[in-house]
């Protein structure tokens, strides 16, 4: 572990001039980690007295008081380190990170909150400089990459656990594979290939080392950012798979193999095991999903003297989502202004868009304005949310009509100024007045 008082050593040539691939051990990560969140949670409920007497990882926030009401773990996900097409990635070595996720887990109410924070974000790293964030559990190891998490987020962040996860496929495999929608023909690589993926479109089962190239797959315009998207539908995929009453006895044997793929962490394993004691107590619904989002950029590695991609993240929405996804706090009445609406008529009529404008400001947000949409005979309501927070455009969709009603989609780009969400008024706009 490097010493934080005296300055950082250049990064290793050798650790330079690997080559990584670009399959990301994230998966088994959230799996892991909503299972030791939840079993955080539980155990406190068995011993609130010994269960989260662990001592803070930094003391960002020392008036946080643990165990009353929200737990909060970073998980992190080492890359996979390829060396002439041979994996020598060390799962006891420290390396940067290609999946980060914040999961908060309210132990009152049960409800979860995930967090994808994008590994390419770029931050400024004490005795390194600015970099990208998933360099910090290079530096320092899960304790640095946690300071830098709370720096980002602006909350405290209480337990880490990190992991190579080498075993998953088989996990996956022994709870009987995973129901989920390819929403396009996934193939790269080739027969003999270590990026070799080959899905298509389409719902379907699908087995554990078919899941991983579901997780894996990159190949698209937006690259690394839409990987957060394909993670949290297999993390729902998994909730549902797991919380089935058929799989609720296997979930003691379940968190224990994971533990054996857990290489860092401050969690008691007890804690694991605690989470068969809640999981029948949790739903779907009750679990809310995010991803920072922000805009891509291009900067010039100080170390390996190559242009790379950066993430800039939106640092209103950084704090807005802390707040209230991971923190359960509500938004002020500043910060609901400070999140801004277009609304669009897809009808023949603006009334129907003015209501909901009028709406959008009697609860507090911004509507920079009321416009025509590009034509007049949109069936659905569609909403095109750059905030990152799903629950909220869910929120949304829900005032808007019934279920079916109002599409959504969701795009981490977020580089319009002052437009967080633009709403496009369709027939099926049907107020609900109980919102």
């Amino acid at each position: 572990m490097h010493n934080f008082n005296e300055p950082l050593p250049k990064r290793q040539q050798t650790k330079s001039k690997k080559k990584r691939s670009k399959w990301r051990w994230w998966l088994p990560l959230g799996t892991v980690g909503l299972l030791g969140a939840l079993a955080a949670g539980a155990w406190w409920k068995l011993d609130p007295a010994h269960a989260l007497t662990t001592p803070r990882v930094s003391s960002l926030n020392k008036s946080y008081a643990l165990g009353q009401q929200r737990v909060t773990i970073l998980l992190l996900g080492n890359a996979l380190s390829i060396i002439n097409g041979k994996d020598v990635t060390n799962p006891k070595v420290r390396d940067r990170t290609d999946a980060m996720l914040l999961v908060s887990v309210d132990t009152k109410t049960g409800k979860v909150s995930v967090l994808s924070i994008p590994r390419d974000s770029l931050v400024d790293i004490p005795h390194v400089g600015y970099t990208k964030l998933n360099e910090a559990n290079y530096f320092g190891g899960p304790k640095l990459a946690v300071q830098e998490v709370e720096k980002m987020m602006h909350i405290p962040v209480d337990f880490y656990m990190e992991t190579t996860m080498w075993n998953f496929a088989d996990i996956i495999n022994q709870i009987g594979g995973l129901t989920l929608y390819v929403p396009k023909p996934m193939h790269y690589g080739g027969t003999g290939n270590y990026l070799d993926i080959n899905l298509n479109k389409g719902l379907q089962h699908l087995d554990g080392q078919q899941v991983l190239e579901f997780a894996r797959f990159r190949h698209e315009p937006m690259g690394s950012i839409a990987r957060s998207f394909q993670q949290q539908e297999v993390i729902k995929a998994i909730m549902h798979k797991l919380l089935q009453p058929a799989n609720l006895p296997k979930l003691p044997q379940i968190a224990l193999e994971l533990r054996k793929d857990i290489v860092y962490t401050n969690l008691h394993d007890n804690q694991l095991l605690a989470l068969a004691l809640v999981a029948r107590h949790v739903s779907l619904s009750d679990v809310q999903f995010a991803t920072i989002p922000g805009t891509p950029t291009t900067r010039m590695d100080p170390y390996m003297h190559v242009m790379l991609d950066y993430w800039i993240d939106n640092t209103k929405w950084e704090r807005l989502l802390g707040q209230q996804l991971l923190m359960g706090q509500p938004w002020t009445k500043a910060e609901k202004a400070s999140i801004h609406f277009v609304v669009r008529s897809g009808t023949d009529t603006l009334t129907q868009a003015q209501q909901m404008a009028s709406w959008l400001t009697q609860q507090g947000y911004t509507v920079n304005e009321v416009i025509w949409a590009n034509r007049h005979n949109h069936v659905h309501n569609t909403i095109v949310n750059f905030t990152g927070d799903e629950g909220f455009a869910n929120q949304l969709a829900s005032h808007m009509g019934p279920a079916g009603s109002t599409t959504i989609d969701n795009s981490p780009y977020h580089d319009v100024p002052h437009l967080d969400m633009i709403i496009t008024v369709g027939q099926d706009y049907k107020p609900n007045s109980s919102s």
